[in-house]
């Protein structure tokens, strides 16, 4: 009798070009391997490649139907599986996955710049473009149409050879020296703990504090009480509560030194390198400095239209802020405080003013701001302004214990969308917090429905304990669920129009609209509930929350449009960048008139928004959308109720579901009915020059 042959075990299929059924379709989690990724990817630049080859070689008349669709459907495989690469590089960040990072960037950025410079695909766009006025598009058609081609000739298509080789060298070398850049900050956040080894070190901070700063030290195996960390929900109470002076000095240095001092994750050196080689770029592509390139597509227009705008809320602000020092100084002095204020002080006199003024501080309105209860007021408030609702559901995939998921559905009951939240703070997580997706809403090949998350670092109580919020991070949580509901609302029928899919200076005007609704009585009377007790805030302290709502918005602003205006002035250089970045940032700085009392909110080596990518000259969006916000609010201060319907719709129909489809200011004043004024900013802030 023959020997039986063994048999093959099963080849396995990688999960990330495999068709994923899990509830929702989302990725799942659990059988993706770090290995998984390189291939898949590499794969999808090949498909994604075959899929642009056949659209060059077609024949016939190159049409918006004929290229630009078949465009929009291409790269799925691609798109899939840097969605989830990239997210999970952000959420749970480990060394394997940096590694592969670093190794992914040039490739990808040589991917996009060889169709990007494809003559052959170029042209075909190019006829689609040129005829654009015989085919009878509708709106969103046209406007896909023209940007599509803009982006062809943003990224060299019109360049000679050897130019075109230098800008997709440009890129490759940039897109390394941005991973390069993260990667040293998530390195020198994660790396810094200042351990609390004393009842001494723990003067002035709150129970709940100590507590959720006992279990920090804990999980990070440090030999201490306590320990702060460079988590904005641990430092930024630390240096509000803390009456120890020293260790409030020691927490912000060791801030402002993240990734910006002598030794591995040092970022100082990369930055030149970087504004160089996007300087160099803009100019090959025929602008004066890498500022105008940015701003050429964007709602500003030209760097000194966003400067104009800024050095105006620049000035109101500073001096907002130097009389606010002034009440500091003197409530210091009052306090023992020998010497002028100093920056490390300013979070905790700040405070002492706020409750001597307005008889409210943090540690009274924490207990109030349960993470659970303000989930259920995000929910509550989209559903009373959009009319949709939200449901919890398991059986979900997700990528950590933490994370929570609901289901999404519309006026109707009809499912929506799918909301991850991924709240706490942990050393393999980027800090900050963001919005993001796995897939994006859209009807081109199907009725695809968003897939979206937030992600936020809020330190994370012991077990049993409550997970209490500054107001600051309520205001965070209702931003960045702004940017998700933005992206839940989409109702497109293009990928590249979908959600947030708008110009960097408009992509921020619905989140931060959305925090207007934190400190209204609609919300706080429902949600801010007192954690021990289940007491709703009083209606006292809620009058004194909203009476303190402007106060400290000089330094708050000021310390915003320092980092602003640095950002752009940094890349409206037309010559070499200095290679002192220490002594760049101070010179740019003094020529504004800063304050010591002030520092910037982002130090260029911590500097990620603007080294790292997406906001790079573009720092100034949130100032910019602020403007827009500001004034959107009034409309619904004018009609006399924060959820008027008929203000709400306009909001749903014009700014949250339209996505790209439209130019930015022509959707807002069909909301607002005319365009908006710096004054409403200053106005709600309570900015003045005197």
């Amino acid at each position: 009798m023959a020997a039986k042959a063994k048999s093959k075990a099963p080849t396995r299929v990688n999960p990330l070009l495999a068709k994923w059924n899990t509830p929702w379709g989302v990725p799942p989690f659990a059988q993706i391997k770090t290995s998984d990724f390189e291939p898949a990817i590499e794969v999808g630049m090949a498909r994604g490649r075959a899929e642009i080859d056949v659209i060059s070689a077609a024949k016939g008349p190159a049409t918006f139907q004929s290229v630009i669709v078949p465009m929009e459907k291409a790269g799925q495989d691609l798109n899939r599986a840097t969605n989830v690469f990239y997210s999970l590089t952000g959420m749970l960040s480990t060394p394997a996955l940096q590694k592969i990072e670093g190794g992914l960037s040039s490739k990808l950025s040589a991917h996009a710049n060889a169709i990007n410079q494809d003559p052959k695909i170029f042209a075909r766009v190019k006829a689609a473009y040129d005829s654009r006025a015989t085919q009878n598009l509708t709106g969103p058609q046209t406007k896909l149409l023209e940007e599509t081609y803009a982006g062809f000739v943003r990224s060299g298509a019109l360049l000679n050879a050897a130019q075109k080789k230098r800008v997709a060298d440009i890129d490759a070398r940039l897109s390394t020296l941005q991973v390069e850049f993260g990667q040293n900050v998530l390195a020198g956040q994660s790396s810094f703990a200042l351990p609390l080894k004393t009842k001494e070190d723990l003067a002035g901070l709150s129970d709940s504090f100590i507590a959720a700063a006992a279990a920090e030290a804990k999980e990070r195996k440090i030999d201490a009480l306590a320990v702060v960390t460079l988590s904005r929900s641990s430092f930024e109470p630390f240096l509000t509560m803390s009456t120890r002076r020293d260790l409030r000095e020691a927490v912000q240095k060791g801030w402002m030194a993240v990734s910006g001092t002598p030794g591995k994750s040092d970022n100082r050196p990369l930055i030149p390198e970087i504004v160089n080689l996007r300087n160099e770029k803009a100019k090959l592509l025929g602008f004066k400095s890498f500022a105008h390139f940015q701003l050429d597509n964007k709602m500003a227009k030209t760097p000194e239209a966003a400067m104009d705008m800024m050095m105006g809320v620049w000035k109101a602000s500073l001096a907002t802020a130097k009389r606010e020092r002034a009440m500091l100084q003197e409530l210091a002095a009052a306090d023992g405080l020998e010497g002028p204020l100093k920056s490390w002080d300013w979070w905790h006199y700040a405070e002492k003013v706020r409750k001597a003024k307005f008889d409210v501080d943090e540690s009274e309105t924490k207990p109030y701001f349960e993470l659970g209860n303000m989930i259920e007021a995000i929910h509550w408030h989209a559903n009373h302004l959009f009319g949709i609702s939200f449901k919890k559901i398991s059986g979900v995939p997700t990528w950590h214990p933490d994370v929570v998921v609901y289901e999404v559905s519309d006026a109707k009951g009809n499912p929506m969308a799918l909301w991850y939240g991924d709240f706490f703070a942990r050393q393999t997580k980027q800090s900050g917090a963001w919005m993001s997706s796995f897939r994006d809403q859209q009807r081109l090949i199907g009725d695809i429905k968003p897939v979206v998350f937030n992600v936020c670092n809020y330190t994370k109580a012991p077990a049993g304990q409550p997970n209490l919020l500054s107001l600051d991070d309520v205001t965070t949580l209702f931003h960045e669920f702004g940017h998700a509901l933005h992206g839940m609302l989409s109702d497109v029928t293009y990928p590249s129009q979908s959600g947030t899919n708008v110009k960097r200076d408009f992509v921020e005007f619905p989140s931060q609209l959305m925090e207007h609704w934190v400190t209204t009585p609609e919300i706080l009377t429902r949600f801010a509930k007192h954690h021990a007790t289940g007491e709703v805030i009083p209606r006292a302290l809620v009058d004194k929350i909203i009476a303190a709502k402007n106060f400290n918005q000089g330094w708050a602003t000021s310390e915003f449009m320092m980092a602003a205006i640095m950002d752009m002035k940094m890349h409206l250089i037309e010559g070499p960048a200095p290679k002192d970045v220490d002594a760049w940032e101070e010179e740019i700085l003094s020529s504004i008139g800063s304050i010591p009392e002030i520092v910037v909110r982002y130090r260029p080596g911590y500097f990620k928004h603007t080294f790292e990518g997406g906001y790079a000259a573009g720092y100034y969006s949130y100032i910019w959308a602020a403007v827009l916000e500001c004034d959107a609010f009034q409309a619904f201060v004018e009609a006399g109720n924060v959820y008027d319907p008929a203000t709400s719709k306009k909001l749903k129909d014009f700014i949250f579901a339209s996505g790209g489809q439209a130019d930015p200011m022509d959707n807002y004043v069909a909301f607002r009915g005319r365009a908006p004024g710096v004054e409403a900013l200053l106005q709600d802030r309570d900015l003045t020059v005197s």
